[in-house]
């Protein structure tokens, strides 16, 4: 308990509540337990445009999702993924430049390397300067990268230079934001929160595709890259407008020591990772190579995106508080299914109107598959452990992009196209006997129910 009231006090330093400051951002690392008892005493301190709450015992006091400062963090989340998304056309540059498809995985998988292999260090970052100036950092490093990109003609050392500081620039930025995320949102909005800035992050992915394509089409890629610059420029702008300043005491909190033993000895806490892994890896493989098998069938891949992050789009709005009601595992039985077929069916449907069946079926899986294994993970060990368990979440997930994008690549390289959405199908296979045969369990819940 002194462990506890000492982490309350810290956060109580770190922040202030600002009435219509509700929530910045959707909770990653609050568990289920927050003592809702302490709400009586908060106290409001009005401090203007900062995540200020010097007066509250409980960072989950930020109940409400529709103010300024979350929607606008929101924003920026829809901003920098839209930068991300527009180079899901990148694959054909590539091949433009005469890469093989085995290359093509390694250069996109490049990427998520950086994001992993930099996450410990951007959490240090955090706790010594704070979430707003890495956010900061994060996207004007994501601009400069992207600007990068005008100047590459070739695959070669320079292209995995830039690809390797536009990661380093994404980790930046989630890494501050995700930090906001875990500070501002109660336990039992958390369905609601992940399915909002899902929802931002899944707009990103619908739109810009066939934007993207549009560019390419009357301007070459040059005007792809500069508009993906042009919506990190606009990110900045959103952070500045959104009033998202670092506040005074978060230094004491954040320098904690994580602790991961106790979590890696939780057998149910390591197959979820693993499913995780199972998940991010065919989202990879979709998100990297569907533009190169529309491609083959002379059709755009934009079209295909948008519908499927459409659908996801209405899932996470619409599913979240459901989610919270009857449990997150369940969900991953019903998903991994729909997730599963619609992979099976790319390669038969993806040059036809039957394309809709396969997009809505991905759609459907991501939309639930994303919000209940962040949820599930969240759930996971003590007060103390929170950070630990969503800074291993994450690393797990990205991992999941990378294999998704260099091991897919491998698999295309060695059989075709279709072969390799067929693996991929059957890895998704592969996560759903996993939540029904593993010893997973949701927290809180009895695994007999």
């Amino acid at each position: 308990m002194p462990a506890m009231r000492g982490f309350w006090w810290a956060v109580r330093d770190r922040f202030g509540s600002v009435p219509g400051i509700a929530a910045q951002v959707p909770l990653l690392r609050l568990s289920r337990g927050t003592n809702l008892s302490l709400l009586p005493l908060l106290r409001q301190v009005p401090v203007s445009g900062s995540l200020d709450t010097r007066g509250a015992r409980d960072n989950g006091v930020f109940g409400g999702l529709w103010q300024r400062p979350f929607l606008f963090l929101n924003l920026s989340y829809f901003l920098v993924f839209s930068n991300i998304s527009l180079f899901y056309l990148y694959p054909l540059a590539l091949e433009g430049m005469g890469a093989t498809p085995e290359m093509i995985g390694w250069v996109m998988g490049f990427f998520s390397v950086a994001t992993v292999l930099t996450r410990p260090l951007m959490g240090k970052l955090v706790g010594s300067k704070g979430e707003s100036p890495v956010m900061w950092m994060g996207i004007i490093v994501v601009l400069l990268a992207t600007i990068g990109y005008v100047f590459l003609q070739s695959v070669s050392l320079p292209l995995f230079l830039v690809r390797l500081v536009h990661g380093v620039g994404y980790s930046a930025f989630i890494s501050g934001s995700f930090s906001l995320v875990a500070r501002a949102v109660p336990p039992e909005k958390q369905g609601e929160a992940y399915g909002m800035v899902g929802a931002s992050i899944m707009g990103a992915g619908a739109l810009a595709p066939p934007v993207g394509e549009i560019l390419i089409r009357h301007g070459g890629f040059a005007l792809l890259y500069w508009t993906a610059g042009a919506c990190a420029l606009a990110a900045c702008l959103t952070v500045l407008l959104g009033g998202l300043k670092p506040a005074p005491g978060a230094r004491r909190q954040m320098g904690q020591k994580v602790r991961y033993m106790p979590l890696l000895k939780d057998l149910s806490f390591l197959f979820l990772m693993l499913s995780t892994l199972l998940f991010a890896n065919c989202q990879s493989t979709l998100v990297n190579f569907l533009a190169l098998i529309s491609a083959r069938e002379g059709v755009g891949a934009g079209r295909f995106f948008f519908v499927t992050f459409c659908v996801a789009i209405l899932a996470l709005l619409t599913m979240g508080k459901v989610m919270d009601r009857f449990g997150k595992r369940l969900f991953l039985k019903l998903a991994y299914p729909l997730f599963a077929l619609g992979l099976f069916l790319i390669p038969g449907l993806v040059g036809s109107w039957p394309y809709l069946l396969p997009a809505l079926l991905c759609g459907a899986g991501m939309g639930l598959l994303f919000p209940a294994h962040n949820a599930l993970a969240a759930g996971y060990g003590t007060r103390e452990q929170k950070p630990a368990a969503m800074s291993f979440f994450t690393s797990v997930y990205d991992t999941g992009f990378i294999t998704g994008a260099v091991f897919s690549g491998w698999i295309a390289q060695v059989g075709n196209l279709d072969g390799l959405f067929m693996v991929t199908g059957s890895i998704a296979v592969g996560g759903l006997l996993i939540v029904v045969f593993s010893p997973l369990t949701e927290p809180g819940v009895d695994p007999a129910d």
